[in-house]
């Protein structure tokens, strides 16, 4: 089903806007009350840190104490030549009729510049729908995007005022777009976060590597992010941020969420540097129908 271009690449800025808002750049906030933990239901996000064998009060091969995290070497995005970054953004709360809810917001962006410059970038949605009757609404519940060279092929299943999702795919010549480019619109972490931050563990296995766990607190966070608990682990091999965790709570009016009571919200961001040339990056196959 092909439509005019304006409207996919709206629909992806919305997206981008969406996954922003997510971190705390924008979204509204309400003052802490308390951590969220397994205990009143919040739900660990999909990245797992599993203790490794090399953890120790003393361990010999732990980073420095301290990090600075305004040093660039910090951060792979959007500077590495191949790369992967997972997002996972998790709400749970109550619905305005005191029912408990989650829903989550995926991410996924793969870059390399071998062979040809590749970029994809997926978003989905799950555990929300509109609900019955609903007006003047634009729901997307996936998209998922590549670039090739100088073309980008767009998929998305739009769903408005509540009505059954449909597709939409468009393909379009990248340098026909106005404004950022899509790598240049990926959330950079580096503007998030700033200040000193200090070493809490060591040894510990994430994404495939073995790092070390430095905890942020309020200080640490540009404009209004206040998380309950946030932490960076960094890679001993590398010096990267491999992942970055926060969780917090906020008044949340998405989603069917209760804007009355505070929504426990879990964040991870998940960065992997892969060999240059290894993603394989094609176009939707949706798109190819």
């Amino acid at each position: 089903m092909k439509k005019q271009s304006s409207i996919y690449f709206a629909l992806i800025l919305i997206l981008i806007a969406s996954l922003a808002c997510s971190v705390g750049g924008t979204a509204p906030t309400t003052k802490v009350e308390q951590a969220p933990t397994a205990g009143n239901g919040q739900t660990e996000p999909a990245a797992t840190t599993i203790p490794s064998p090399e953890a120790a009060a003393n361990d010999p091969s732990a980073g420095p104490e301290t990090i600075d995290l305004t040093n660039p070497a910090l951060y792979i995005v959007p500077d590495a030549p191949a790369f992967k970054m997972e997002s996972t953004t998790q709400y749970t709360g109550v619905d305005t009729a005191g029912v408990a809810k989650e829903v989550s917001e995926i991410g996924l962006a793969e870059v390399q510049t071998q062979p040809q410059i590749a970029q994809r970038f997926l978003f989905s949605l799950e555990g929300y729908t509109d609900p019955a009757g609903t007006t003047g609404s634009v729901n997307i519940l996936s998209s998922d995007a590549v670039v090739i060279g100088d073309q980008m092929t767009s998929a998305q299943m739009v769903s408005v005022n509540a009505a059954t999702p449909k597709l939409f795919c468009n393909t379009t010549p990248t340098s026909g777009i106005q404004g950022p480019s899509m790598l240049e619109s990926v959330f950079k972490l580096q503007d998030l976060i700033t200040g000193q931050a200090s070493r809490v563990e060591s040894g510990i296995e994430v994404n495939g590597y073995i790092t070390d766990k430095y905890e942020l607190s309020g200080e640490n966070f540009v404009g209004d992010s206040k998380p309950v608990s946030a932490f960076v682990y960094v890679a001993r091999d590398g010096g990267f941020i491999t992942l970055f965790e926060m969780k917090g709570q906020q008044s949340e009016k998405r989603y069917g969420f209760d804007p009355s009571k505070l929504t426990d919200v879990s964040l991870a961001y998940n960065y992997t540097v892969v060999e240059d040339g290894s993603l394989d990056i094609s176009v939707p196959a949706e798109c190819n129908k």
